[in-house]
């Protein structure tokens, strides 16, 4: 007899399907910002569900921002919160995975690059001299590293905001406690290293020279040595952890087999 695949039967929840429904009626029915859904005796009947489990699959579209529940006047679409509500999922699971910085870095790749670019093209002449008013904060505070690293992230919030895109904004500022921790791991204990101040100074003055693709490249250069230096310190810590972990276990055998003579 052949081998026949056979796609398992995935078993959905009551919830998972009162949701389902609820997006084909938002879908089907041509729903739009700010509209209002039935009742809830009207979706429970259309449904075939039962009251409970349509209250739960409404709060899980609450909790994710596509509809709020308005006590005493419904049920409305509302979108305005759902790139917050994803955001914070997202920084959560990085703050409990933070072995994953260099995923983080991919990321930052993608989205700093672009915002430089935006920034480039939208940025105001009072952003710009907020820019160099920052950037010369961060060489002043030489060897203060607590400093350099608050100045260094200010630089990249405010390309970012100049950027004027507030999807790419909310990422970032969602990611605000991860990105300090990279920060923490990769700037030198005698301050923010020549190299970062060389590469923010280029990005500042290809923003104001309004030329888009400098600013871009600049900016993934910029992330992507920071990047390198996160994977070499990951390594070396790797390589030490493993070295004397190995003479400890060596040892602890010298010592068992001195104890046996």
């Amino acid at each position: 007899m052949k081998d026949i695949m056979v796609t398992p039967i995935v078993r959905t929840s009551v919830v998972e399907q009162a949701i389902s429904r609820i997006y084909e009626l938002i879908r089907d029915g041509n729903l739009k910002e700010s509209d209002r859904l039935p009742t809830e005796r009207q979706l429970s009947e259309m449904f075939g569900l039962s009251r409970n489990s349509l209250r739960e699959a409404i709060r899980v579209l609450d909790i994710l921002g596509i509809v709020r529940v308005d006590q005493g006047s419904g049920m409305v679409i509302d979108t305005s919160r759902v790139s917050s509500s994803v955001t914070s999922h997202l920084s959560f699971a990085l703050l409990l995975n933070r072995h994953k910085l260099n995923e983080l870095f991919e990321a930052r790749l993608l989205i700093e690059t672009e915002c430089a670019g935006l920034a480039a093209q939208r940025a105001t002449q009072d952003e710009i001299a907020e820019l160099h008013r920052v950037y010369a904060e961060m060489v002043a505070a030489g060897l203060n590293r607590g400093k350099g690293i608050e100045c260094e992230l200010r630089l990249h919030s405010l390309i970012t905001k100049a950027g004027r895109n507030t999807i790419l904004e909310k990422i970032l500022d969602s990611l605000g406690d991860i990105l300090r921790e990279s920060r923490a791991a990769t700037v030198p204990r005698n301050g923010v290293s020549e190299g970062t101040i060389e590469s923010q100074r280029r990005i500042i003055e290809a923003i104001e020279a309004r030329d888009v693709p400098s600013a871009r490249m600049l900016m993934y250069k910029h992330i992507a040595d920071v990047a390198e230096r996160i994977r070499a310190a990951t390594l070396a810590v790797s390589a030490l952890t493993t070295t004397v972990t190995g003479n400890d276990v060596q040892g602890v055998a010298g010592h068992e087999g001195g104890s046996h003579g």
